[in-house]
Order: C-alpha cells, then sequence, then structure tokens
C-alpha cells in the first residue's frame, strides 16, 4: 500500500507559511545570484562584479551581462520560489496556483480592454505620483529615493534602446514574458492566496498583494500606477478564477510598451517617462478611461457572481 505524505506546510498557519514563503524568497534569490555570477564568469571574465556595478549603459558587454544577470534574478525571485512553495504547500502546483482552471474567452478579451482603457488613467497617477514631495525633514529621504529611481529608470531606458527585432524579442522575454508569468505566480497566486485565507476577505488580499507588488519594484515614484495595475490584475485573477488571465493582461501590458516604443523609433520617446504612455492632458479623457474600466470591471464582477451561485 503506497503512503501518501501530507504536504510539509500543510498545517502550518498563515503567518508560518508568509514567513516560509520570505525565507524561501531570500535562499532562491541568493543561490540564483551566485549561481548567476559563476556561470557568467567563463563569458565575461573575473571582473564579472566589477563589471556589473557598472552605470556605463553604453557599453555593450556591460549591457548584455546586466540583461543577463536581469533574467538570472527574476526567475530566482519569482519563478522558483513560487513553484517550490507551492509544492510544499499542496503538492499539486498546478491546482494551487490555479492553473488547472481555463479561463473563458469572454474574460480574457475584456481584462484585456480593461488595461488598455485605463492608460489615460494609469499615466494620470503617474504624473501625480511624480509631482509629489516629501516633507522638509525627509529630505534626505527624498534625495535617494529620487536617485533611485533615476537609476532604475536609465537602466529600462538602456533596456528598451534596441535597434533590431532581435533585441526587441529578447526585451519581449526579459521584460514580459518572464514577469508575466513569475510575478503573477508570486504575487496573485501565493502571496494573495495567503492574504486571503488569514484575512478571510479577499478584498484584503488583493489590495496588500497590489501593494507589495508595487513595492517590491523600489520604483517610489511610480508606486501608485503599478498599485492600481496591482489592484486590477489581483481582482481579474479572483473574479476568473484562473492565474492565465492576470498572466496574460501582464503580459500584454509589458509587451504592448515594448513593441510600442520599438515601433516608433523614437529616441526621444525612448528617453521620456515609459509610464507615459497612453497620457492625455484632457481631463475628459482620463475621466472617460475611468468610467469604462469601471463598467468593465463591474461586468466580470457580474460574471463572477453568477458562476458562484452555480457553483
Amino acid at each position: 500500500m503506497k503512503i501518501i505524505k501530507e504536504p510539509f506546510l500543510e498545517r502550518y498557519s498563515v503567518p508560518v507559511k508568509i514567513m516560509a514563503l520570505v525565507i524561501l524568497l531570500l535562499i532562491s534569490l541568493l543561490f540564483s545570484s551566485i549561481f548567476g555570477i559563476a556561470l557568467a564568469i567563463p563569458f565575461w571574465g573575473l571582473d564579472v562584479l566589477k563589471l556589473a556595478g557598472n552605470n556605463d549603459y553604453s557599453n555593450p558587454d556591460n549591457l548584455s551581462l546586466l540583461k543577463y544577470l536581469q533574467v538570472i534574478n527574476q526567475l530566482g525571485l519569482f519563478v522558483f520560489p513560487p513553484l517550490i512553495f507551492a509544492y510544499l504547500a499542496s503538492r499539486k502546483i498546478s491546482d494551487y496556483l490555479k492553473l488547472n482552471i481555463k479561463p473563458q474567452l469572454r474574460m480574457i478579451a475584456v481584462s484585456t480592454a480593461v488595461i488598455l482603457i485605463a492608460l489615460p488613467f494609469i499615466s494620470w497617477l503617474g504624473e501625480i505620483n511624480r509631482n509629489m514631495s516629501l516633507p522638509d525633514g525627509l529630505a534626505g529621504l527624498e534625495n535617494w529615493m529620487k536617485r533611485m529611481e533615476h537609476e532604475a529608470n536609465q537602466l529600462i531606458i538602456a533596456f528598451l534602446n534596441v535597434k533590431n527585432i532581435g533585441g526587441m524579442l529578447f526585451n519581449i522575454v526579459m521584460i514580459a514574458i518572464i514577469p508575466a508569468i513569475g510575478e503573477e505566480f508570486l504575487f496573485r497566486g501565493v502571496v494573495l492566496r495567503l492574504f486571503k485565507e488569514w484575512t478571510k476577505n479577499y478584498h484584503l488580499g488583493v489590495i496588500i498583494s497590489a501593494i507589495l507588488f508595487s513595492a517590491l519594484h523600489l520604483q517610489f515614484y511610480g508606486f501608485m500606477p503599478r498599485f492600481l495595475l496591482g489592484l486590477l490584475l489581483g481582482y481579474m485573477f479572483v473574479w476568473s478564477g484562473s492565474l492565465w488571465v492576470p498572466m496574460f493582461i501582464h503580459f500584454v501590458n509589458n509587451g504592448f510598451a515594448i513593441v510600442y516604443i520599438y515601433a516608433t523609433g523614437s529616441t526621444d520617446l525612448i528617453n521620456s517617462d515609459i509610464e507615459s504612455i497612453g497620457s492625455s492632458d484632457n481631463a475628459f479623457i482620463t475621466a472617460a478611461s475611468v468610467v469604462f474600466v469601471i463598467f468593465l470591471m463591474l461586468i466580470m464582477l457580474k460574471w463572477y457572481r453568477d458562476r458562484q451561485l452555480t457553483e
């Protein structure tokens, strides 16, 4: 007779599971960083750490190393830990992450419309966020935040400034596909679920996971638009019941920006704020964006409630 052992984390409380997830994230990031650097030495030499710390993005070798490390770190932080955690929590990774549920086509279509229609409002929020300032007593913190934000933006600009199809396709993998998979695994598949279980309220699960989703990007002056994106993705996940929906929408959101910037071939656009894509100075367009997004989200909520009644 075959004995099936229960999942390692099954009997533990949610706070313990959250602590286990944090430890798993730290360990995975550490090992992936060490492995990534070791694997890079044959290609970039023994000065790989010095090269990685160099902010000269005009150096092709430096930029290629940073892209490589970006992929490795994303895999180590966002992809592997949720998969391992899901196995430890249930043994059935696909079931735990809601990858076993086929999304409805109408849900994907409406969700896609939501994320595109929301662009003017998201850009407006980004403008407000960038114009925020801290009290004079926190000037040192504000200067540090602005410096971090500038460095992050310069790196993104360097990544996006490609001149051929191959470079654009690599960006789609690095900036659209891997984050769409990994960040949805972590924030919607695991974090949202854990806080939903802890609070017994899926709205709190969505809000907390959106806050952590935005905060972990460490781009303080883009916190509000990314928080809104996290909210939309969270509700799309809960109301559809399938992780495939926010994964696809996350990919569309990131991929649209990559293709749009490449297709325009405009240096001025690349050097502007990426989040300004879809922005409008017309208050009516921004207001209409909000109204239509709310309308479409209410439609998805109705579908969710109808499905709950039939289950």
